[in-house]
């Protein structure tokens, strides 16, 4: 029987131009009660010249945020700042915490967990408000954008197969926990770019598997149908219309090549009133994973996927962050990192 410990969950709520947005930490049962409205702090804005940034290194982007170093100061005001205005000579560099301006909300609530909870206040608002949007979008283009270190065929690099699962096993049943609580009951779902295991609650009616490993795949109990497909190499789901009630696509989408042309094809597949969802976390496969993703903040990853959620006509969406349980034992970081992995999550729903 598995220990149960007593836990806060709190969860700081807010809104932008993309959607609602929620972060959820967890803390201690014995955790001292939470201003409910925290300090974001005073606005700070300074107009920068463009020679300031250091565009050796990153791209300069209208709303994406970049660490203090990559301007050529020594007394930036803030570790980070975001771009609000650019133009061909300067650009403004918000160093306010995201939040500041926006209305948000903190709510608590006990709650037994299986893990141990070990998450601090100053986590509440650390990341908070980084995935908002402003009436312009944020440009998340580049030209080398979708790259990658390793541009041979990915059918060679997963022909191996890893049986992993890519985060540790409290951020795996997080997944599920969160995939329990949105995924409608019964519903036809296809797990996108599937693979040893796919996380899926046993409320689902039947799981399609399309991934690169015909092991992994043959493997993967909760799947019903399974298919060997590179979406790499052919955007193009091999399914007709309205054929599933959900879709997700658990901590891979940072592989896509073509994610705008994915993201139209899962719209096709799904049903009238459908629901995509993207789950992630911080690990990857560095040979596979797209540029853009390894210059963006985790929570700007969030915003990303949103986007093109909201740019493809999803409705409703929304991000979720969980933070604050205790890493497992016998993951192979334990000996270095005391919080398990984060989940971050998108989703939208086709009206």
């Amino acid at each position: 029987m598995k220990l149960l410990h007593s836990a806060l969950r709190f969860r700081v709520t807010y809104f932008s131009d993309l959607g609602r947005h929620q972060m959820v930490v967890w803390m201690p049962a014995d955790t001292p009660p939470v201003d409910a409205q925290l300090d974001v702090g005073p606005r700070l804005e300074h107009e920068v010249p463009n020679a300031v940034f250091r565009s050796d290194i990153a791209p300069l982007r209208f709303g994406r945020f970049y660490p203090s170093q990559l301007l050529h100061a020594d007394d930036a005001p803030a570790a980070m700042f975001r771009v609000t205005k650019l133009d061909d000579a300067n650009f403004i560099a918000n160093f306010s915490h995201p939040l500041q301006g926006r209305i948000f909300t903190i709510d608590s609530g006990k709650s037994d967990v299986a893990t141990e909870p070990v998450g601090q206040v100053t986590q509440l608002l650390e990341w908070s408000g980084m995935e908002t949007q402003m009436p312009k979008p944020t440009d998340f283009s580049a030209a080398d954008a979708y790259s990658r270190e390793d541009e041979a065929p990915d059918a060679a690099f997963y022909a191996q197969p890893r049986r992993l699962i890519h985060v540790d096993s409290v951020c795996a049943r997080r997944i599920q926990a969160l995939y329990r609580t949105l995924l409608p009951e019964k519903s036809r779902v296809l797990d996108l770019m599937a693979g040893w295991r796919s996380h899926l609650p046993d409320t689902v009616a039947s799981a399609t598997g399309l991934g690169m490993n015909a092991e992994e795949l043959a493997d993967n109990p909760q799947l019903s149908e399974r298919i060997i497909h590179d979406l790499n190499a052919d955007a193009r789901l091999p399914f007709v219309d309205a054929s599933f009630d959900a879709v997700v696509c658990s901590v891979s989408f940072e592989y896509l090549t073509q994610p705008e042309q994915i993201v139209a094809e899962i719209k096709r597949v799904l049903k009238p009133g459908g629901l995509f969802i993207v789950t992630l976390s911080n690990r990857y496969f560095p040979p596979k994973v797209i540029k853009l993703w390894t210059q963006l903040h985790p929570m700007e990853r969030v915003a990303w996927v949103g986007s093109l959620l909201k740019a493809a006509g999803f409705k409703q969406v929304e991000t979720y962050i969980e933070r604050g349980l205790k890493r497992p034992k016998d993951d192979r970081y334990a000996d270095r990192l005391a919080e398990s992995d984060p989940l971050f999550a998108t989703w939208g729903v086709l009206l």
